[in-house]
């Protein structure tokens, strides 16, 4: 479902827009900020500053990732609620195109001394290894 243009070409919007959106959507979020490429190390695709966005063109659908980090103190589901939605929104509304999920994964958190703390939550693989 690409848009249409006036003169019959079709337009599509770039991942890098739509990690951009995403991004700057997050960063309007109070007590939550996007993680480090370094801490959103896991999952495979493209993903630029704690963002990865699948866009099927085809469909006119957005699939996104994102990797966060949450201020000390707050409750986790609320604030990860609030970035759904909002995600969901701004891309729809900017883009034209349906959001199919928001994936918001909590890497860790961070207090007001500017301190982030990765949380390791050990693996099945990891523990078959340690056996």
């Amino acid at each position: 479902m690409s848009e249409k243009s006036p003169n019959g070409g079709a337009i599509h919007i770039s991942e890098d827009v739509i990690i951009e959106l995403a991004r700057k959507t997050i960063q309007g979020i109070p007590n939550i900020k996007v993680a480090s490429p370094i801490v959103s190390k896991f999952g495979l695709g493209r993903k630029s500053a704690g963002i990865k966005a699948d866009v099927e063109h085809s469909k006119g659908t957005i699939s996104i990732d994102a990797f966060v980090l949450v201020k000390y103190g707050q409750r986790i589901p609320d604030l990860a609620w609030d970035v759904q939605e909002k995600i969901k929104d701004n891309l729809e509304r900017y883009t034209g195109y349906d959001v199919k999920e928001v994936n918001v994964n909590v890497q860790g958190i961070y207090t007001n001394a500017g301190d982030d703390f990765q949380i390791n939550i050990a693996s099945p693989e990891l523990d078959e290894e340690a056996d």
